[in-house]
């Protein structure tokens, strides 16, 4: 008898755990790694020097391309505004040198994850974009941080978008119905298609739930 107590108290020890466990609630702050504040390289630079070195960038980078050449009239353009800019103590190939880092250091941030909030069971707030607009129950959707993302303006980073999978239809009250999502995450780097009413779109995300629970949202 003693023997079956200490194995039903042993077996209580090891489910207690997962049946009690609390969904931890997060942001969509919390999706994305701590690091140091980003400078903007220009933001030094007056409204008119900001211009003429977003103009030079631009130039050479179609030149870099092969759509225009350096001896093309806009190529030209490129060179007095370079010019203008040295008279005016500016370094421009350092400049663009600074806003190329700048450029790709936002990249790598919008693609970064948070490896920690892998598997864990998380309750966050975000609007429900349908993959498809069909107006019926769903099982599959993408959560966005605001209203408009992915068709009014362009989607989110890939660490803002979250892939959600439920287990039971939810009926959404309009395009983007805000929630609050209950389920398991995992970090998955995928690309949707979103039907859209000029055709189809992908959008990237980082984020996948599987999802246990959706509520409307309430604060």
């Amino acid at each position: 008898m003693r023997s079956l107590t200490a194995g039903l108290m042993a077996l209580a020890l090891m489910v207690c755990p997962a049946v009690a466990e609390t969904p931890r609630q997060i942001t969509w702050d919390d999706l994305v790694p701590a690091g140091p504040m980003l400078l903007d390289p220009s933001t030094p630079l007056n409204n008119s020097q900001r211009a003429d070195l977003y103009k030079v960038e631009s130039i050479r980078e179609r030149e870099k391309r092969g759509s225009i050449s350096k001896i093309s009239p806009e190529y030209d353009d490129a060179v007095v505004l370079t010019r203008k800019l040295k008279k005016q103590g500016l370094d421009v190939d350092a400049l663009l040198a600074a806003l190329a880092e700048f450029d790709a250091e936002i990249v790598r941030r919008n693609q970064a994850v948070v490896g920690a909030l892998e598997g864990q069971l998380i309750r966050m707030p975000g609007y429900a974009l349908p993959l498809e607009f069909s107006g019926g129950e769903m099982k599959e959707f993408l959560l966005v941080p605001f209203i408009g993302a992915c068709i009014h303006v362009p989607p989110p980073p890939p660490n803002q978008v979250v892939f959600v999978k439920l287990n039971e239809g939810f009926t959404a009250k309009d395009l983007y119905t805000p929630v609050w999502i209950t389920g398991r995450m995992t970090i998955n780097r995928a690309s949707k298609s979103l039907s859209l009413v000029d055709g189809q779109s992908d959008v990237e995300m980082a984020y996948s739930i599987e999802g246990i629970r959706v509520e409307l949202y309430k604060r």
